[in-house]
């Protein structure tokens, strides 16, 4: 469903005032009309904030190696990881790569993840913060960048990330929420909760989490990673 789809549907579910089939627009509505929109707006808003690691979230970022940098900042452009800070949400840690950009693919190695202390206490020290060798580590720096060992020119790192949440577009009909379209009606139900606890109808807002719950539960099983066990003890 798209914008306007949920907006109508949300109308349809609430018994809200006004003729079949409810809003004709998300745009520049007022009154009751403007709330119903700002509500499947907050609605997806609050999905998408729920976890930082839904998998439709998940993208990837590549960018190449300039001499003696180590720490590549959030931005696009030479020095940096190619991913700006308005579309980040937050690094998936463990999936870091690098090849020899002139070689290729057939170069390419994982980059083992380590904590930013250590990356400092180990890389940023004496005489090896200006020793450019070929990365082998990476870390996540406090302002959310990546940090490699000082680097040689001309190695390609990628490494993938998850989005930051995103708002619906309110002069947009036709904008669709990214999480997939099995679960539009959780966005849909959210917002009948927000209905419900504002014109204190109670039975609006328990139909609304009843079935928000259903649909979250099934989300989280579906589209989170699946969890992995630590090997046995020696």
């Amino acid at each position: 469903m798209n914008h306007l789809a949920l907006v109508q549907r949300l109308w349809l579910e609430s018994g809200a005032s006004g003729a079949s089939p409810g809003p004709s627009t998300v745009v520049s509505q007022t009154g009751e009309y403007n709330r119903l929109v700002t509500w499947i707006g907050a609605a997806n808003l609050d999905i998408e904030s729920a976890h930082t690691d839904w998998d439709w979230l998940r993208t990837s970022a590549s960018f190449t190696t300039v001499a003696g940098t180590h720490t590549y900042t959030l931005g696009t452009g030479a020095g940096t990881v190619g991913v700006t800070a308005a579309t980040f949400g937050a690094w998936a840690r463990h999936t870091g790569r690098v090849y020899l950009t002139a070689t290729g693919t057939d170069d390419e190695q994982h980059l083992d993840y380590i904590p930013y202390d250590g990356w400092r206490d180990s890389y940023l020290i004496g005489s090896l913060r200006s020793t450019n060798v070929r990365p082998t580590v990476v870390a996540i720096s406090p302002a959310k960048g990546l940090c490699l060992p000082p680097t040689l020119a001309g190695y390609t790192i990628s490494m993938d990330f998850f989005s930051a949440p995103e708002t619906l577009d309110t002069a947009d009909d036709a904008d669709t929420p990214r999480l997939p379209a099995q679960f539009h009606m959780a966005v849909v139900y959210r917002a009948l909760m927000m209905y419900g606890a504002y014109e204190s109808a109670s039975e609006a807002y328990d139909r609304g989490e009843l079935e928000f719950g259903k649909l979250m539960r099934r989300m989280t099983a579906d589209r989170l990673p699946e969890m992995g066990f630590a090997g046995a003890l020696a």
